[in-house]
């Protein structure tokens, strides 16, 4: 069996992006209309794609998903009915689709800013929900066994604080 040659891995990789890269541009020639409209209808997820610090890029999910809500519409109409540079000179010119797909964006930006005080304010409402069931709990169980039960967790500042409550109700 004859071995053929072959190449390093760093020339594989090189030779893969490459190709991919050629393949790439090709297709944006092939569907420029639609990349022109897509580029400039996505330009806020780009900016938060960018200007996110986080490696888990929240902001650009957010708001890119809301974008691209708001840019489908534009674009939908283009494939389906004139698919030229005219057409999405049009579409890139019209305010209406300004409009609509920085609007969308923009909501995308208020979901991300709200977003964590909603989850901030339902963990709260949990985790006070539990509170009050295991101090309900406790209640159940101080009144079925007696105070005994708490009596190896009082700290020597809540034995001080009970014993000046008897002082006082003494005099």
């Amino acid at each position: 069996m004859t071995d053929l040659p072959t190449m390093p891995r760093s020339a594989q990789s090189v030779a893969s992006k490459v190709i991919g890269g050629v393949i790439l541009v090709g297709v944006c020639v092939w569907f420029l209309p639609s990349v022109l409209v897509l580029v400039i209808g996505m330009a806020p997820t780009i900016v938060a794609f960018f200007t996110d610090r986080r490696k888990e890029k929240y902001a650009a999910f957010c708001v890119g998903a809301m974008n691209l809500l708001g840019v489908l519409p534009v674009a939908l109409g283009m494939w389906t009915r004139d698919h030229s540079m005219d057409s999405a000179m049009r579409n890139v010119t019209n305010v209406f689709n300004w409009f609509l797909m920085y609007g969308a964006a923009s909501l995308g930006w208020g979901l991300y800013a709200v977003t964590p005080a909603i989850v901030a304010f339902v963990l709260r409402m949990q985790i006070e929900r539990r509170i009050t069931k295991m101090q309900s709990y406790q209640r159940e169980l101080i009144d079925e066994w007696g105070e005994g039960v708490t009596e190896g967790t009082k700290t020597a500042e809540d034995k001080a604080a009970a014993a000046a409550a008897a002082a006082v109700d003494e005099k």
